[in-house]
């Protein structure tokens, strides 16, 4: 028997509606699995490692790669210490690469319970409590003041120039002392666990950490001072100075 109820008929606007809604919906999905981040390249990074260089740069939501691309080419950076700037790269829509530009430091001096890290040219980058693997704590220096972003107010801006020459050697010789102790701006010393390396002046300096480098392993477990402030490539005797 049939219904004497008319059917209801879906307006046509609205059928419209919905399949214009539907397609985005569709769209949106394939559009974020097409484009989801899979692979990380990162280059340039030293003080932070590839994962810590990741969660910096995606975080938790950000896994859409050409939304990553897209938004580091025309928007702001995030501040991330020790690092200048970065570039995200597209590789394919599953792939991205981060190119890293790292701050050049070359230490860091103690300064109110606060681990304070400065570049070649004595301008302090950063100030926490977190220890960088692999960076020198600088001794001896003499200021007044702290001022992110600005020089450390030293005597003797040339001491920078010094500093900068013994790191370089050091790394040259993958030698990573705790400490490079400094008396005035002409004499130098590292502190290797519990020895004391007397370097003297910058003169034969490369000689010098070559031998340090040739000794490292008969200095374990030693302590006392190592005096090197006369070597050269033509010595035949360094001292080890007990501590008494």
């Amino acid at each position: 028997m049939p219904s004497n109820h008319p059917t209801k008929k879906i307006p046509t606007k609205l059928l419209i509606i919905l399949f214009i809604l539907a397609v985005l919906s569709i769209s949106i999905l394939s559009f974020a699995g097409a484009f989801r981040v899979s692979e990380v390249i990162v280059t340039g990074n030293e003080y932070y490692t590839k994962e810590e260089i990741v969660d910096f740069v995606l975080g938790e939501d950000l896994q859409n790669s050409l939304y990553l691309y897209l938004r580091y080419q025309y928007r702001e950076h995030p501040t991330i210490p020790f690092i200048d700037t970065f570039e995200v790269k597209l590789n394919s829509p599953h792939s991205i690469s981060i190119r890293v530009y790292e701050k050049g430091i070359v230490g860091y001096v103690r300064y109110l319970g606060k681990n304070v890290y400065f570049d070649k040219d004595g301008i302090v980058v950063e100030s926490t409590d977190e220890l960088m693997e692999g960076i020198p704590m600088i001794s001896g220096l003499s200021f007044n003041q702290l001022i992110l972003y600005q020089p450390l107010n030293v005597q003797d801006t040339d001491i920078f120039n010094m500093i900068l020459n013994i790191t370089q050697i050091l790394k040259k010789y993958n030698l990573n002392p705790d400490e490079i102790r400094f008396r005035g701006i002409t004499e130098l010393s590292l502190k290797m666990d519990e020895v004391q390396v007397a370097l003297g002046t910058g003169e034969h300096m490369d000689e010098k950490i070559a031998r340090i480098k040739q000794l490292e392993g008969d200095l374990e477990g030693k302590s006392g001072t190592l005096h090197m402030e006369n070597y050269t490539n033509e010595s035949t005797h360094i001292s080890l100075e007990a501590v008494r």
